[in-house]
């Protein structure tokens, strides 16, 4: 029915990840639509790997306002679909048939179902594939030459103070974690300064700041034997590809924000009334983030005996 399709994505990396399984169904259910992506700086270079696009088109939205205008006219009369992530006046621009402007969710729906269910009756058959990002043979050969093995992978850090499971707790938990298992750490060239000096622990494969977006996907899909994290965009990588997930939560909520793996487990603190608050701010020090080491190695061993 549709032949292109343009769909705009959100600007942050973390929300476009959880937009992946409504990609997989309008590909499934337009198999042999061109499809366009809208990004940002900071999602091109991932989608730009994505195996069903056939084109990205960068936004910025620090443009001027006379340049997002030429932007959108340029779109009209191009594409026959408009799927709209960012509930945007593009479509007024684009003409064709689009996502509601108006949006009601139903209670309690997770972010990522938000998006399966906006294009609910645009695409109503199930997804029948999955994407699986693509790496260049000299990627591959980097990592495989490394001898990899299958690990207990950590991504504890995060943009959001907030969200990062402390230090001290941390280092806790990978120092008894080295005992019995690989370890691998996750994260950005900033995460380095949250990392400290648990990047040098034996037994740890150092990856902070040596992995782009598309490699965390590889590196999950093929070494990951559990993943331990907070709310993060790995985390929503690892529950896309179904990698097990001990994911520790406090400030955000699990039932909006949490793993969709098969097999997960949220830890957080259940003796605190204030958590999850969604703010961004904390009067008390993140102490919902002080979770007990203790407790993750508990449900890691637990979710490994499923």
């Amino acid at each position: 029915m549709f032949k292109n399709i343009i769909v705009n994505l959100p600007s942050n990396i973390g929300d476009s990840i959880l937009t992946l399984s409504a990609l997989d169904k309008v590909h499934s259910n337009y198999p042999q639509a061109n499809l366009t992506l809208i990004c940002s700086r900071q999602t091109e270079e991932f989608f730009l790997r994505h195996p069903y696009v056939n084109k990205t088109l960068l936004f910025d939205k620090r443009w001027p306002a006379r340049q997002k205008l030429e932007f959108s006219l340029a779109l009209r009369g191009k594409y026959d679909l408009i799927v709209d992530f960012k509930n945007s006046l593009l479509p007024l621009f684009t003409g064709g048939k689009h996502t509601p402007f108006f949006r009601k969710f139903p209670e309690g729906l997770h972010a990522k179902d938000k998006y399966l269910y906006l294009i609910r009756n645009i695409a109503k058959l199930n997804a029948t594939t999955t994407a699986e990002f693509k790496l260049t043979e000299d990627e591959k050969e980097k990592w495989k030459s490394l001898k990899i093995p299958q690990s207990i992978f950590i991504a504890c850090a995060s943009n959001a103070i907030q969200k990062r499971y402390p230090y001290n707790l941390l280092k806790k938990l990978i120092l008894k974690l080295t005992e019995h298992f690989p370890v691998a750490v996750l994260g950005q060239e900033k995460d380095k300064e949250f990392y400290k000096d648990i990047p040098g622990i034996k037994g740890v494969n150092d990856f902070v700041g040596k992995t782009k977006i598309h490699e965390v996907f590889y590196l999950l899909k093929n070494y990951a034997r559990l993943l331990i994290c907070v709310d993060s965009s790995i985390m929503h990588i690892a529950s896309y590809i179904d990698v097990p997930i001990v994911a520790m939560f406090g400030q955000t909520s699990a039932h909006k924000y949490g793993p969709w793996s098969d097999k997960y487990i949220v830890v957080k603190r259940e003796d605190l009334d204030c958590a999850p608050c969604d703010m961004p701010h904390c009067q008390f020090n993140h102490e919902c983030m002080e979770i007990d080491s203790q407790l993750v190695l508990d449900a890691m061993d637990e979710l490994m005996q499923k």
